[in-house]
C-alpha cells in the first residue's frame, strides 16, 4: 500500500515538474497578423534591450569589483593602524617589564637568605606573566596580519574582475550603439516608404 502511494506520489511530482517546465520554456506564440517589418522592428528592439541588460549586469559586476578594492584598501589601512598600536603597546609593556625585572634583580642582590626565595618567586611570576602577555600580543599580530592578507586578496580579486569586465563593457557599449543605429535606420527606412 505504501509502495503504491509512493509510486503514485512520485509520478504526480514528475508530471507536475514536466508540466511546469513545459510552461516555463513554452514560447509565446507570435501573432500571425504581424508583418515582416513589424517582426524585424520587434527583434531590433529586443536586441537593444538585451544589450542594455548585459551592460547593466556588467556595470554591476564592475561596481562589485570596485567595492572589493575599496574594502581591501580600508581593511589594509585599519590593519596597518592596529599593527602600529599593538607594536607601541608591546614596546611599552616590554619596557615596564624590564624595569620591574631590574628592580627585582637589584633587590635580589641586596637581599638576605630569607628574602631571596620570595624575590625569586616574584621573578618567576613576572616571567610567566611576561610570556603570557607576549602570546596575547602574538595573537593580536596574527589577527591583523590575516586582515592584511585578506585585504590584499580583495584588492587582487577586484583588479582582476575589473580587467575582465571593462573590455566586455566597452564591447557591449559598441554593440548597443550599433544596435541603436540599426533600429533607427530601420525606423527611418520604413517611415520613408
Amino acid at each position: 500500500m505504501k509502495k503504491n502511494l509512493l509510486q503514485l506520489l512520485s509520478i504526480n511530482i514528475i508530471f507536475i515538474f514536466l508540466f511546469s517546465a513545459n510552461q516555463l520554456y513554452a514560447q509565446d506564440p507570435v501573432p500571425e497578423n504581424l508583418s515582416k517589418d513589424e517582426l524585424k522592428l520587434i527583434r531590433l528592439k529586443d536586441k537593444v534591450k538585451s544589450i542594455e541588460g548585459k551592460i547593466s549586469t556588467t556595470e554591476a559586476k564592475i561596481a562589485y569589483a570596485d567595492s572589493l578594492i575599496q574594502a581591501g584598501f580600508e581593511m589594509a589601512n585599519e590593519a596597518s593602524n592596529e599593527l602600529r598600536v599593538i607594536e607601541s603597546e608591546e614596546k611599552l609593556f616590554v619596557k615596564e617589564n624590564n624595569n620591574q625585572r631590574k628592580i627585582l634583580v637589584k633587590k635580589l642582590k641586596k637581599a638576605d637568605d630569607e628574602d631571596v626565595k620570595s624575590i625569586e618567586a616574584e621573578l618567576k611570576a613576572l616571567e610567566r606573566s611576561y610570556n603570557t602577555e607576549l602570546k596575547v600580543f602574538d595573537k593580536r599580530y596574527s589577527v591583523e596580519e590575516k586582515k592584511l592578507v585578506k585585504a590584499k586578496s580583495n584588492d587582487v580579486k577586484g583588479k582582476e574582475k575589473i580587467k575582465q569586465y571593462n573590455p566586455k563593457l566597452k564591447e557591449y557599449q559598441k554593440a548597443l550603439e550599433l544596435a541603436k543605429e540599426q533600429l533607427e535606420a530601420f525606423k527611418a527606412e520604413k517611415e520613408l516608404e
